[in-house]
């Protein structure tokens, strides 16, 4: 039983990355209205770390998907991001790990985590989460060498250091505020809180708000059933 048990994960976790492939996802990105990142602003770099084995399913669930595809509007509030940044630090720029994510993989990644603690983090596919609508984005501030800076916490870390405020944290100096209050717990380092609060400053005014719980996500401020009747869902 047990060696049944072990052949049949190994198996699922084998041809994670072929299901991925059973569709297009380049093609269905561009058939639903969504752009490249790229072609919006070519300065912005993407590294896409669910078409890697470096996230906390452990295992590649993109397949050959490479680019960053999001809502045009969406895309454009992220260059604006990237064009403020240019105005305080010209040697820095903005790394996208995540945009656009099609039902299918929400699905998968959801299933990893049943069952953990980390489900609460991972939204179950039913009707799909803002990166399900093309209108979320993780990511983080690079150096003219590429390196991403210190924000405190790994990409995809669960817990507390990770966080920027709390449910009822509503305006800009609230979150600063709470990053700060890290500091004072001993949770992240000055230097980290002062690059986190440099990426909440830039999206805050290109009119994106951060996941309170993910130093990395920002989306639009605006509800999740407004977000189900504006945008559509990545349905494949």
């Amino acid at each position: 039983m047990e060696k049944i048990a072990f052949s049949f994960l190994f198996c699922w976790a084998f041809l994670l990355p072929a299901a991925a492939q059973e569709v297009d996802f380049d093609v269905e990105m561009r058939r639903y209205g969504l752009v490249d990142i790229r072609e919006t602003d070519p300065a912005i770099r993407v590294e896409l770390k669910y078409a890697t084995d470096d996230n906390f399913v452990g295992r590649n669930m993109y397949g050959e998907l490479r680019t960053a595809y999001l809502v045009p509007a969406f895309a454009a509030k992220v260059a604006k991001a990237r064009r403020l940044l240019h105005e305080m630090r010209p040697d820095y720029t903005l790394l996208v790990y995540d945009a656009a994510r099609p039902l299918s993989v929400q699905r998968r990644m959801r299933e990893a985590v049943e069952g953990t603690g980390n489900e609460a983090y991972v939204a179950d596919g039913t009707r799909g989460g803002r990166h399900n609508y093309g209108v979320a984005v993780d990511l983080t501030i690079v150096d003219v060498d590429g390196r991403p800076l210190d924000m405190g916490a790994d990409f995809d870390h669960f817990g507390r250091e990770a966080w920027v405020g709390q449910s009822n944290t509503t305006t800009l100096e609230g979150y600063e505020a709470f990053v700060d209050g890290l500091v004072r717990e001993g949770a992240i380092s000055r230097s980290a809180a002062e690059n986190r609060k440099l990426l909440l400053g830039i999206m805050w005014r290109a009119g994106l708000r951060p996941y309170v719980k993910e130093w990395w996500h920002y989306q639009e401020p605006i509800s999740m059933p407004r977000t189900r009747e504006t945008y559509r869902l990545l349905d494949f």
